[in-house]
C-alpha cells in the first residue's frame, strides 16, 4: 500500500489529514498494534509456534517504526503546533499501542513463569531420582554415598 494514500489511516471524519512521516508513523503504529494483538491471542491460545512465525515481520516493522519516529523527532515542525490535531491523534495511537504492548508483556511474563515452574519441578524430580544412595556394605558398615552424575535441564527456545 502506498504511504501517500491518506485513506489508509484517515478513514474517519475525526482523524486529521496526515502526510509524509506522520502518515507512515500512524500506519506503522496501527499495523504493529494489530500484529502484537494477534501474537498475544496466539500465545493465549497456546499456539507459540504460530506466534513465532510473526517475529520476522514484527522485527522489520519495529525497525521501520523506530526509524520513522527518529525522523519525526528531528523535524518536529512537520506535526504543526504542540496542540495540533495531528499530534493529538498520534498521541492517542501511541497510547493505544502502549496498552497493547503492556497486555502482550503481561501474557509473555505469565507464560514464562509457568514454563520456568515446569522446568524447575522436572529438574527437582530428576534430582530426587538421582540422589545418592546410602547403604550398608559387606561388613555391615555404612557404605560411602555414591555420587550420582549431575543432571541439568534447560529450555533454550525463544518465543
Amino acid at each position: 500500500m502506498p504511504l501517500d494514500n491518506p485513506t489508509i489511516v484517515n478513514n474517519t471524519a475525526t482523524t486529521p489529514p496526515l502526510t509524509g512521516h506522520a502518515l507512515k508513523l500512524a500506519k506503522l503504529t496501527i499495523e504493529l498494534s494489530e500484529l502484537i494483538t494477534r501474537e498475544t491471542n496466539l500465545l493465549q491460545a497456546r499456539k507459540p509456534q504460530e506466534a513465532k512465525l510473526l517475529h520476522g515481520e514484527k522485527a522489520r516493522m519495529m525497525a521501520e517504526y523506530k526509524e520513522t519516529l527518529g525522523k519525526l523527532r528531528l523535524n518536529e515542525q512537520l506535526l504543526g503546533a504542540k496542540d495540533s490535531k495531528e499530534r493529538k491523534y498520534l498521541r492517542e495511537l501511541t497510547d493505544t499501542f502502549r496498552e497493547v504492548i503492556r497486555e502482550h508483556a503481561r501474557v509473555v511474563l505469565r507464560l514464562k513463569s509457568v514454563t520456568e515452574g515446569l522446568i524447575r519441578s522436572v529438574g527437582e524430580e530428576v534430582s530426587k531420582k538421582n540422589s545418592p544412595v546410602v547403604g550398608y556394605g559387606r561388613n555391615a558398615s555404612i557404605q560411602p554415598a555414591r555420587v550420582a552424575k549431575p543432571t541439568s535441564l534447560s529450555l533454550n527456545q525463544v518465543i
